[in-house]
């Protein structure tokens, strides 16, 4: 991705937006839940191999590297200030 790509990817500013929508006057317990939903959602849609098995390469690695992206942002947002 290039800088100029960087700077205008909506991606992270709607996972942010989602996390923190969803995440909003949870309890610890619930919180925990909805992250470890938010996950499970990434993983089920990272197996491409088993969700679309004849979809093209492309597809495939088209896939994986939005899922990165997602657990990028992700972690940014849940980041501590200090850590980011």
């Amino acid at each position: 991705m290039t800088e100029s790509t960087a700077t205008t990817d909506p991606l992270p500013m709607l996972v942010g937006q989602l996390l923190i929508a969803g995440s909003e006057g949870l309890a610890a317990p619930q919180l925990a839940a909805f992250v470890a939903g938010w996950s499970a959602a990434l993983e089920l849609v990272e197996r491409t191999d088993l969700l679309v098995p004849g979809a093209n390469p492309e597809f495939h690695a088209a896939m994986a590297d939005l899922v990165r992206r997602i657990r990028d942002a992700q972690r940014s947002v849940l980041a501590d200030d200090d850590e980011v």
